[in-house]
């Protein structure tokens, strides 16, 4: 028999012990319902608010920086003939920094050497793990377009991408405070007569009871 979860808002005088974990649970989930759950109106329309708004701005920094990346590979794909089906982000960077592949693998060549001083195969197995060669390669065709068009395309999308985890670490806040506040500065008496969990009548499931 399948199992149903039914969420269902109806009027009930019943109370349940569980009234505060339900609350605390809810601050978690989607924060401002624990207090609206508890009767604490404005504060819960406040925090939801906050959530809407915090939510937009991860959503709208997040797009802004993958379409900033994307802008930047195309870039690099017709003035550097890079290979952008690549997805190794250090490929990317070394983009930036190098106006060409040979420059890139010749670094590259520099780091064998230091690390491996006596081991010539050691030497090559670098060389040819880090390097880029074939339809890896590229080749600006000026300096200008490297600097001002890709470099700083990706720098943009870096600065939306920093954005988008401030309004990541914005919604863990939110939550946090609608648990705290849920869990110390709501009145036990706003707990009462409100909440309960009861066995469904007509299917197997449980109802979440809430009297306004």
């Amino acid at each position: 028999m399948n199992f149903i979860l039914s969420i269902l808002l109806i009027v009930t005088p019943q109370a349940s012990p569980s009234r505060r974990n339900l609350a605390l649970f809810s601050s978690l989930v989607l924060p401002g319902s624990g207090e609206l759950l508890t009767g604490a109106k404005k504060r819960g329309e406040a925090l939801l608010w906050l959530d809407g708004i915090f939510w937009t701005g991860w959503a709208g920094f997040s797009w802004y920086r993958t379409s900033r990346e994307q802008d930047a590979r195309l870039i690099a794909k017709r003035y550097a003939d890079a290979d952008i089906t690549i997805t190794d982000h250090r490929y990317y960077r070394a983009l930036e920094i190098y106006d060409n592949a040979q420059q890139f693998n010749e670094d590259i060549q520099r780091e064998a050497r230091e690390l491996y001083p006596n081991d010539p195969d050691a030497q090559r197995r670098y060389y040819e793990t880090h390097g880029y060669f074939g339809t890896a390669q590229w080749d600006w065709c000026s300096d200008s377009i490297r600097i001002k068009s890709y470099w700083q395309t990706r720098r943009i999308a870096r600065r939306a991408g920093m954005n988008a985890s401030f309004f990541a670490a914005a919604l863990v806040l939110n939550r946090l405070v609608s648990f705290f506040d849920c869990l110390f500065f709501l009145p036990e008496s706003r707990l009462s007569n409100r909440i309960e969990f009861k066995p469904t009548e007509n299917h197997a499931g449980i109802e979440l009871r809430y009297r306004f």
